[in-house]
Parts: structure tokens; C-alpha cells; sequence
């Protein structure tokens, strides 16, 4: 990863909900992107316009540190910092964890 996404600052987007259930474990909410043909079917057989996706204790500890106040090189810091050898390498994991959250547009980088 270079040094410009090293020192950029994710943040959450404003359309994410987030809320705490379950203990500790973040549950996130999204709109789904459907075409106008996906979105015909879905209201003829049914579903959602909605992702509901739970995080887990690693995850959930990455998307609290998305708060426009930590860059990813701090996130890395702290999430290797606080749960060491269990998430080996911390980096991959992090920026894994950041590009699947790019990609479905719920944080974005700030410079």
C-alpha cells in the first residue's frame, strides 16, 4: 500500500446506520444497489432494500477507528497493538477489511 493511503482517514458515510447488539458486535445497514430490472424483481417476489451486515470482534474494532480521526497506518497500529498474533499480519487484514467496505461504499477515504 503507498504512503498517500497510508495517511489517508477513512470515515463512515452518513447513510451507513450503526448500532450495537449483541455485546460489543456492530450490526451495519446499507442500501443494496439494484438495477432497475433487479429492483422490478425484487417487488414482485419480495426482499429487502437492505443489507444488514454483523461484524465481528476484529471488524467491529476496524469500523469504530473509521471515525475521520484515525488514518489506516493508526488503525493498523492499534488493531495489531490490541490483538497481536491473533490477527497476523494486522496490515492485510486491515486494508482487506477496508477495501471490501470501499467497494460496497460505506467509508471513504479522506485525504
Amino acid at each position: 500500500m503507498n504512503e498517500k493511503v497510508m495517511k489517508s482517514t477513512p470515515v463512515r458515510r452518513e447513510d451507513v446506520i450503526k448500532w450495537k447488539k449483541e455485546g460489543e458486535i456492530i450490526v451495519i445497514t446499507y442500501n443494496k444497489n439494484l438495477s432497475r430490472v433487479e429492483e422490478w424483481i425484487r417487488k414482485k417476489i419480495g426482499g429487502t432494500k437492505e443489507i444488514r451486515r454483523p461484524l465481528d470482534e476484529y471488524t467491529t474494532f476496524i469500523w469504530e477507528k473509521c471515525d475521520g480521526e484515525n488514518t489506516i497506518a493508526e488503525i493498523i497500529k492499534k488493531f495489531d497493538d490490541k490483538f497481536g498474533e491473533t490477527v497476523a499480519p494486522a496490515g492485510a487484514r486491515v486494508i482487506g477489511f477496508m477495501e471490501k467496505m470501499l467497494k460496497i461504499n460505506v467509508i471513504r477515504l479522506k485525504s
